[in-house]
């Protein structure tokens, strides 16, 4: 009987209406007092007013319609809108201002809060807010995945901007990071009147987490002077390292730590294949539809 009333309810319960964003395409966002930028998106068939809002960063390409493409197959049958930015070389030039989202060139006391959204981090959460208009939701958050160069901007943006929506982030293959702890200056570490603030317990309570392909040991495009070298060789012993960094910085600050570790064996500097991996972690564990 208690099967069959739990069929029948379930039959009965209300279908959420359609997505207002269906499909593939680009548009731009307009985010008052600053550049337009291209956002190019993609969303599963069946995508509805309440779908999973995928905020997916580019690498060092500048190449969000790659991105983008890259999860077409992936959400295909899921209730997801994927949103992926393009930061051009042209308006946010170099590493400075796209992977370490303009906080190295930034005006401003360390402890001074608006300096960290005055560049591109300034830009995720109106994209969020945007795409959530667009799909008519009432979405309270949104997840991000970033490869690469991605990564970096990924990883810093959960370190540093503590009151983000951000449900659930992946940080794949970066080829440096920000440790967060004193044993470096910024933006290698937390050292120097140049840091931003940090809110351990609001960053290290996020769900991120960093991604690494075993076979990623290779040096294209990998920055090698001696900050990011003091890291280690590749990006797989970099990625390493910083976790367990993070690990102790959390447990001597006495904070919950919920960052997690992951390996994707046989996977070399792939976006395409960590993109697929990402999906259990974005998708799969009971966090969207």
């Amino acid at each position: 009987m208690s099967i069959v009333l739990s069929a029948a309810l379930a039959a009965c319960s209300p279908i959420p209406p359609v997505s207002g964003l269906l499909g593939s395409g680009k548009y731009v966002l307009r985010v008052e007092g600053r550049e337009p930028i291209p956002v190019y998106y993609v969303t599963g068939a069946r995508a509805t007013e309440q779908a999973t809002i995928i905020v997916v960063m580019h690498g060092v390409e500048r190449n969000a319609a790659d991105y983008r493409n890259t999860w077409t197959e992936l959400v295909r049958d899921r209730d997801v809108v994927v949103v992926a930015p393009q930061f051009s070389d042209d308006e946010f030039p170099d590493a400075e201002n796209y992977n370490l989202g303009g906080l190295a060139d930034a005006e401003g006391s360390n402890d001074d809060d608006s300096r960290v959204l005055d560049g591109a981090y300034g830009y995720i959460e109106p994209l969020f807010e945007d795409a959530r208009d667009r799909i008519g939701g009432g979405q309270s958050g949104f997840s991000m995945f970033g490869h690469s160069a991605g990564a970096q901007f990924v990883h810093r943006y959960v370190e540093f901007v503590p009151h983000a929506p951000v449900d659930v982030a992946v940080a794949a293959n970066a080829g440096w990071y920000t440790m967060p702890d004193d044993s470096a200056r910024f933006p290698f570490g937390l050292d120097g009147p140049d840091a931003p603030d940090f809110d351990a317990t609001a960053a290290f309570g996020r769900q991120l987490i960093v991604l690494l392909g075993t076979d990623d040991v290779g040096t294209k495009n990998l920055r090698r002077d001696p900050d990011a070298s003091a890291q280690g060789d590749t990006r797989l012993e970099r990625g390493r390292e910083f976790f367990d960094r993070s690990m102790r910085a959390a447990e001597q600050d006495g904070v919950a730590f919920r960052w997690e570790l992951h390996e994707v064996p046989g996977v070399d500097h792939d976006q395409v294949a960590m993109a697929a991996a990402a999906v259990h972690y974005l998708l799969d564990r009971g966090r969207a539809r």
